[in-house]
């Protein structure tokens, strides 16, 4: 691919946010950790949220399984929901500031809850 093509692709992801859903077993975790881990190597500051009621991601994005219980998870008081307007109760920095962990590439990684058994999610 010629530079000017690849540097105007770059400047075109700027700002994206991208969500991946699909049915269970269909490989969302695997695709959005290794797309999150390729960005943030390529420099890009990479945000990744894992909102499955199963939360893997922490694995894909190459943190070591015994690290797993020390992911802190987002709590119910960080969403303040109203009708027809759901809004955060602190900024996005300072969510990430305390209940964030970085993956190996530079990836920030935010788990929405992490169930310890059957019926917690």
């Amino acid at each position: 691919m010629p530079p000017s093509r690849a540097s105007s692709q770059a400047t075109s992801l700027r700002g994206v946010k991208l969500a991946i859903a699909g049915k269970g077993g269909s490989g969302k975790t695997s695709i959005s950790g290794t797309l999150a881990r390729v960005l943030a190597r390529s420099g890009r500051n990479v945000l990744a949220i894992d909102g499955d009621s199963n939360p893997n991601l922490a694995l894909t994005l190459g943190l070591p399984p015994g690290d797993m219980n020390d992911v802190p998870t987002l709590t119910r008081d960080l969403l303040r929901r109203s009708p027809g307007r759901d809004e955060l109760t602190k900024s996005l920095e300072e969510i990430c500031a305390t209940h964030s962990v970085e993956a190996p590439d530079g990836v920030t990684l935010l788990v929405m809850a992490n169930p310890q058994h059957a019926g917690t999610g």
